[in-house]
């Protein structure tokens, strides 16, 4: 007889979206998360009156989303509370002005280009079997309708927004799936509490339906016997037995460390090895005394080959001008600010290798790029907290990456790494294995797929 018919190492996303669905679903569940909240790189803190977040989050499908769909699986549709990001809608930042894309791209771009855009557009929502483009790069999609610089800068803008990853190394099925389902559910938006109330109401099903989850401490080893899973042995050297154990902890940690190389095939180690991550981050968090935008979410970009300027970052060049994606949550929710006062968080992607050599640069064009976007912004400052690469290791692992194994061309689809690992019972959530979407939806998509294999499994079980 097990302690825990599963248990879930790791509490981000996918870890805790799991464990709710499957405490709902009658399996006895343990969740362990080294840190003392739950939510890895999808949760807030406070400081001085303000909710910040630690990452850069807005949600492309909200409710109407993978997200939204674990809440309904656990009958818990109102543990959160989204707004959306309308009155007003996203914008873009260029040239000193924000538009309203793709639409006023006409102004920006020949005619003949503008054209054909719309034509891609078109035929991006009409796309019935993405999966066929899984291997080709979105710039390859792409240059088949226009070369137009312009074009290319937003969308690859988009695409690492989306996945942290740019353009020409991106799926074109991975990023048609995710921006035709945007448009289709046109719920882009936040929760009400900040990011953290996400997989707060997740831990809250897993407790409601009989689980445990267990904070501040770590899970040290997956114990493999015979080429099953045993259970976890915790750092404080408590041993919990289980059947199946689901980690959330990345591909490389569980099976370099967690559970160890001599129980996988070379094969397999050589395959983990060599998959790619997506690049890591850095993020400024502002304290204003007062407020300078109206808008709740802004992308920021620069109009240059887009191949090249990664290049360039790639060997450790800071681009004058920082590409940021910027969100408001105080003008979604407005209690997570004093009153009268505003937060804002901004991020970009940065290689995590040559960060720290240029850190205080990343973080002057970064602010200088806001104040072009929100002048007198530094007027209003009270305070700032800079995320970087290494803080966002030490609370999700992964190797500082913001999203985990990367979303390219090679990686999607069928060729991304499977829930179920070679091992019986052991599994693997968020993002690194199986599902799609944008950051945080693929992690709540991959922990669906992942119950459906581990609850077939338990009724087969069963007989």
């Amino acid at each position: 007889m097990y302690d825990y018919d599963v248990v879930v190492v790791g509490g981000g996303i996918g870890g805790t979206a799991i464990g709710g669905i499957l405490a709902f679903n009658g399996l006895k569940t343990l969740l362990v998360e080294k840190n003392e909240v739950v939510g890895g790189r999808c949760t807030s803190y406070e400081r001085e009156g303000f909710r910040v977040d630690v990452g850069v989050h807005t949600f492309g499908r909200s409710g109407k989303g993978p997200l939204g769909a674990v809440l309904r699986m656990m009958h818990m549709e109102d543990a959160v509370e989204w707004v959306l990001a309308r009155n007003p809608g996203p914008a873009q930042f260029y040239g000193g002005k924000f538009w309203k894309f793709p639409r006023e791209l006409e102004k920006l771009v020949p005619d003949s280009d503008y054209r054909e855009l719309i034509k891609l557009l078109g035929d991006l929502m009409r796309i019935e079997d993405t999966h066929k483009l899984d291997s080709v790069s979105l710039k390859y999609w792409l240059s088949q309708y226009t070369d137009n610089v312009l074009v290319h800068s937003f969308f690859n803008g988009i695409c690492t927004m989306y996945f942290v990853v740019p353009y020409h190394e991106a799926s074109a099925g991975e990023f048609v799936r995710c921006m035709s389902s945007l448009a289709k559910d046109m719920s882009t938006g936040y929760p009400k509490g900040g990011c953290i109330s996400i997989p707060q109401a997740y831990t809250w099903g897993i407790t409601k339906f009989g689980g445990d989850v267990k904070t501040g401490i770590s899970a040290q080893k997956i114990v493999v016997e015979e080429g099953r899973v045993q259970g976890v042995e915790l750092e404080s050297g408590e041993f919990v037995s289980s059947g199946m154990v689901v980690s959330n902890a990345g591909i490389r940690e569980t099976v370099n460390n967690l559970v160890g190389r001599k129980h996988f095939e070379r094969e397999y180690l050589d395959y983990v090895e060599g998959l790619k991550y997506s690049m890591s981050a850095f993020t400024v968090k502002l304290a204003l005394g007062k407020p300078v935008t109206h808008y709740k979410i802004v992308n920021s970009m620069t109009f240059e080959d887009p191949e090249e300027k990664f290049r360039a970052i790639a060997e450790g060049k800071v681009p004058e001008e920082v590409d940021l994606m910027v969100i408001v949550p105080s003008n979604y929710d407005p209690s997570l600010a004093p009153q009268g006062k505003q937060l804002i968080i901004a991020g970009t992607a940065v290689p995590r290798e040559s960060f720290d050599k240029n850190r205080e640069k990343w973080i002057n064009n970064a602010m200088e790029n806001l104040e072009r976007m929100f002048p007198g912004l530094s007027k209003s400052l009270l305070w700032r907290d800079i995320t970087t690469p290494k803080d966002i290791e030490l609370l999700g692992g992964k190797e500082a990456t913001v999203v985990g194994i990367a979303q390219t061309s090679e990686q999607s689809g069928v060729n991304r790494p499977k829930s179920a690992l070679p091992i019986e019972g052991l599994y693997l959530v968020g993002g690194d294995a199986g599902g799609w979407g944008i950051g945080t939806e693929m992690a709540a998509e991959s922990a669906i797929n992942c119950s459906e294999i581990i609850l077939r499994e338990v009724k087969k079980a069963k007989g």
